[in-house]
């Protein structure tokens, strides 16, 4: 008996190319619309000052499509994780949401908007396909369903975002480190990444996306490799404080209270009295125009504080849009910040900054390292795994994703340590006995406890009811 089902193959790979040509139409109609607000918001500056109604709108269209307020990317990747359906009307609400968002200078980007859309078209597009597991094994054991919405969602996610940014290793990297590397994904990687080049194909015929400037990187020297290590170390500090900053304000707000129309009139407010009052227009919008300035060395020593501060007040406060991009520009504009320590190429600090702050602030490792390479070459791939491992090691706990690639080295971890415990010494295997019997007499104490419990419970209501007879006499 074969071990993989052949339809199901060619039902996983027909959706497969299905799933990729709707990841790049989403993504380029992402752009277009995001990028027409963000044109209207230069002819238009006092649109700045509508910021907070484009705000209240935006949840408004949430809420009359019951799509929850509080939906980001983190609650995303946390319903795939947990293999949950996620709302056909999520597409066009984070579509809209993120130019209204836009279109009033919200420093946000489009990245979440893929992400979402992607998540969204994925489990629509799946549903006429029947999708199940492509392992006759899984069908045996009734687990053949099992997981096939978290990975219907994961191949729209890592579609929608190597159109976006053309990394289609990136970005199917990146879909797994957020879903924690769950079975069902991971076993169909093969059409994960079929996906993501259709879309990475379709992307580049029309030229439509996130086209980051290259840089000139240099040969790998003492010296540079120093200067990989110290952007590191900075943009791994700083982007784990930047995702936890973010986290922690929507936490706080929703602990204060529920009323997210309040808190995004209140960010969007302070938003506007900040860029007004300082004159920081420059940091509106999505921040490409910083990043482009940054890889070419052009930044001020603070310019990434303003960006971060920014772009804390608009996603920590809950308006509409991601977080991918302006973590991209403030890794950048903090890499330009650390030549003053290194001495070397502001653009090639720059680029380091970029992955090195992306690793730490989402605790996905190998999906910075690839969309560096991917982004800026692959002749830059000793430099970037040097900055991504010292910023990942110099980070421990959450990234602003969860646990992002450190649940899946935890997970491998215990494994193997039940491995161990399984096949240990006949003493371990003595001792394991032990602890079976311990555990069974564990459960016999329970039990007795539960009994003696309930026994106890009778006697006070019996107890208590003879008391009101008793008073109920007594009164009379």
């Amino acid at each position: 008996m074969s071990v993989i089902d052949g339809r199901q193959v060619l039902r996983h790979g027909a959706f497969a190319l299905v799933v990729g040509v709707v990841g790049a139409a989403a993504s380029v109609v992402l752009c277009l619309v995001v990028n027409g607000a963000f044109g209207l918001l230069g002819r238009f500056p006092a649109l700045l000052m509508g910021l907070p109604l484009f705000a209240l709108a935006s949840l408004a269209l949430y809420r009359r499509y019951g799509v929850p307020l509080n939906t980001t990317t983190r609650s995303v990747a946390r319903r795939i994780r947990e293999d949950e359906v996620i709302s056909p009307w999520l597409a066009p609400d984070i579509l809209v949401g993120t130019a209204l968002s836009i279109l009033g200078g919200a420093s946000v980007g489009k990245e979440a908007g893929a992400l979402h859309m992607g998540a969204s078209l994925g489990q629509l597009v799946a549903r006429p396909f029947h999708l199940r597991s492509v392992y006759r094994s899984d069908a045996a054991c009734g687990k053949d369903r099992t997981g096939m919405s978290a990975y219907a969602a994961s191949a729209g996610m890592a579609a929608a975002f190597s159109a976006l940014f053309f990394a289609p290793l990136g970005s199917a990297a990146f879909v797994m480190e957020l879903t924690g590397y769950r079975r069902e994904v991971v076993r169909h990687l093969p059409t994960l990444l079929l996906g993501c080049a259709v879309a990475w194909a379709g992307a580049s015929l029309t030229g439509v996306g996130d086209v980051i400037p290259k840089v000139a990187l240099p040969a790998v020297t003492w010296r540079v490799a120093g200067a990989c290590v110290l952007v590191g170390a900075v943009a791994g500090v700083a982007g784990g404080l930047f995702g936890s900053a973010i986290d922690h304000v929507q936490r706080a707000t929703e602990h204060i209270r529920r009323n997210y129309y309040l808190w995004a009139t209140v960010g969007s407010a302070l938003f506007v009295a900040l860029v007004l009052g300082a004159g920081w227009q420059a940091f509106e919008g999505t921040g490409a125009v910083q990043l482009a300035e940054a890889l070419a060395g052009r930044a001020g020593a603070w310019d990434f504080a303003v960006k971060a501060l920014l772009t804390l007040l608009c996603l920590g406060f809950w308006l509409r849009g991601g977080e991918i991009m302006p973590t991209f520009t403030v890794g950048a504009l903090l890499g330009v910040s650390c030549t003053a320590m290194t001495g070397g190429d502001a653009g090639t600090s720059a680029a380091l900054g970029l992955v090195a702050f992306f690793c730490a602030m989402s605790r996905c490792p190998l999906a910075a390292f690839l969309m560096g390479c991917e982004i800026f070459g692959w002749e830059g791939a000793p430099l970037f795994a040097l900055a991504v491992a010292t910023a990942y090691l110099v980070r421990r706990g959450e990234g602003y994703y969860a646990l992002g690639a450190t649940s899946m080295m935890r997970d491998a971890l215990g494994r193997r340590r039940r491995r161990r415990r399984a096949t240990g010494r006949p003493a371990a295997q003595g001792e394991g006995r032990n602890a079976a019997s311990e555990a069974a007499g564990s459960r016999r104490s329970a039990r007795l406890v539960d009994d003696a419990t309930r026994l106890v419970r009778t006697k006070a209501a019996e107890v208590e009811e003879e008391l009101e007879t008793h008073g109920d006499d007594a009164v009379k």
